[in-house]
């Protein structure tokens, strides 16, 4: 069983263990608890305090630790000390050296990613204020999807991905409640929107990372992304096939529920409240049964496919004859 995520979200909390079960206090007062079995990962947003005790059983239970900015920006991570699959290390290396496998996956998840975002578009168009233009962007991305599986060239398939990545948004704008002012995908940008989105980024990174780890791969070592220090690029590599139905699903949702308003962004961050309803809809998107095709023999939920997919990345690194297997939303 995947334990769960369990988040800590500050300011002034504090971290701390107690009877076998982790516990977060505020000014004193519990706010939270866990048992230490049942915790697959802590994540702590903001200005989080956590007690050495807390961190030693963290340690002694395989729980990693997670620092996030307010933002959602990655300040840091403390592994338990593991052995990884050397074997699978050595040929994600001799690979990642290789233009041709990298183009090979590169053709594997480039347009598995436009399939899904077409997928997004096509279950969300009639709930939209414009279906023709969704609709629109449904067929420029299955146009899209045709030239990245017969691109030639790495370079080729970053620039067809960006222009379907155009069309995608441009549709979003249009599901997306005028309210919120959502103009275009910016991660820079100053509105309720794009810090849900990078907010929500961020928590696919941690669950795509914890995969990698989890399958024995090196997390700074990638294909897609350009490798770049402190960066775990190749959870940005595996995050690509799942954003659709993990990371926009999620934030049109919440914004469709209008669970969070403007006042929920001060131009800077989310208010803990706006952060914590996101999180609860991140963690229930990823309890719910997954929907791939072809259709898995069992019934995983999206938290134990991605779990898979990482390690369907480590059969063809190990496998020169396997094809890589992206996911695809049904």
């Amino acid at each position: 069983m995947i334990g769960k995520a369990f988040h800590v979200i500050g300011p002034d909390c504090v971290l701390g263990r107690r009877d076998g079960r982790l516990v977060v206090h505020r000014d004193g007062v519990l706010r939270a608890s866990a048992p230490l079995t049942m915790v697959g990962e802590v994540v702590t947003t903001g200005r989080v305090t956590v007690t050495p005790h807390a961190m030693h059983s963290m340690l002694a239970h395989d729980i990693p630790l997670i620092l996030l900015s307010r933002t959602g920006r990655p300040l840091g991570r403390l592994e338990p000390p593991t052995a990884g699959h050397i074997a699978a290390r050595l040929r994600q290396l001799d690979r990642h050296r290789d233009p041709a496998a990298r183009l090979d996956l590169a053709r594997a998840v480039i347009p598995a990613k436009i399939a899904n975002q077409a997928t997004l578009l096509r279950r969300r168009a009639k709930r939209s204020g414009d279906p023709a233009t969704v609709w629109a962007a449904v067929t420029r991305l299955a146009e899209f999807e045709q030239a990245a599986s017969a691109a030639t060239d790495l370079a080729q398939l970053i620039g067809i991905e960006g222009a379907a990545a155009g069309a995608y948004f441009r549709a979003i704008r249009v599901m997306t409640p005028a309210e919120y002012g959502f103009a275009a995908r910016d991660r820079s940008r100053r509105d309720v929107t794009n810090a849900l989105i990078n907010y929500c980024s961020a928590l696919l990174r941690e669950t795509v990372h914890g995969a990698i780890l989890a399958a024995g791969l090196d997390p700074y070592l990638s294909f897609l992304h350009t490798p770049s220090r402190g960066r775990p690029t190749l959870a940005f590599d595996l995050m690509e096939e799942w954003r659709p139905a993990l990371l926009e699903s999620t934030v049109l949702a919440m914004l469709g529920l209008r669970t969070v308003t403007d006042a929920d962004f001060d131009g800077t961050h989310l208010t803990p409240g706006a952060t914590s309803a996101l999180i609860s809809r991140y963690q229930a998107r990823l309890a719910m049964p997954a929907r791939e095709w072809p259709a898995p023999a069992d019934q995983p939920t999206y938290h134990q496919l991605v779990r898979r997919q990482a390690l369907r990345l480590r059969g063809w690194l190990l496998d020169e004859q396997a094809q890589y297997r992206p996911f695809r939303w049904r």
